[in-house]
């Protein structure tokens, strides 16, 4: 019956093999504990799976299962890499600048030539006219007098980190040693 145990537990998670000489530092060279990532001759933090040195700017993780083997352990990026996730895209609403400046000193221009012509009724009228009425349906036929607003449409992803051993989540690591 334990054997059969043994089995069922072999075949649920995936058995990693831990490379190099476990009771020596890959680093310095010394003796270390085989379920050790750290040194303390040479203060140095190491893989606990492939035994490769890991600096402070690595990625490195942990397993939070306490029933995992892996629980604790140092593992770097490379050794279990990071789930990435596509989101939902963050969409919004921008408003972009029209050509009023322009149209506005047209609009003024033409008002301004229509006053000199005929007087100040007439010009104002077709300052209002030109301005407003004539702005209006250039807007409406597209093209973009007093502004308008686009969709903007930013992309999101997540990662997030799965024990290699028993593919509970794992914690990312930032550590820091004191000079």
């Amino acid at each position: 019956m334990s054997e059969n145990s043994k089995t069922v537990n072999e075949h649920e998670s995936p058995q990693v093999e831990r490379r190099g000489e476990l009771d020596v530092c890959p680093i310095c060279g010394s003796g270390v504990h085989p379920q050790a990532y750290y040194c303390p001759k040479c203060s140095n933090y190491y893989c606990f799976v492939c035994r490769a040195r890991v600096s402070q700017a690595d990625v490195s993780v942990q397993c939070t299962n306490r029933d995992c083997d892996f629980f604790g352990k140092l593992v770097c990026s490379q050794c279990d890499p990071a789930n990435t996730v596509q989101e939902q895209p963050y969409v919004y609403q921008e408003p972009t600048d029209g050509y009023w400046p322009a149209w506005l000193l047209a609009s003024l221009a033409i008002s301004a030539f229509v006053i000199w012509e005929t007087g100040w009724l007439a010009g104002s009228l077709a300052f209002l006219g030109v301005y407003g009425g004539i702005g209006y349906l250039m807007q409406s036929l597209g093209c973009n007098i007093f502004g308008k607003k686009r969709n903007v449409e930013i992309s999101r992803t997540s990662s997030n980190y799965a024990c290699v051993r028993c593919s509970h989540p794992a914690k990312p690591l930032s550590f820091s040693r004191k000079s």
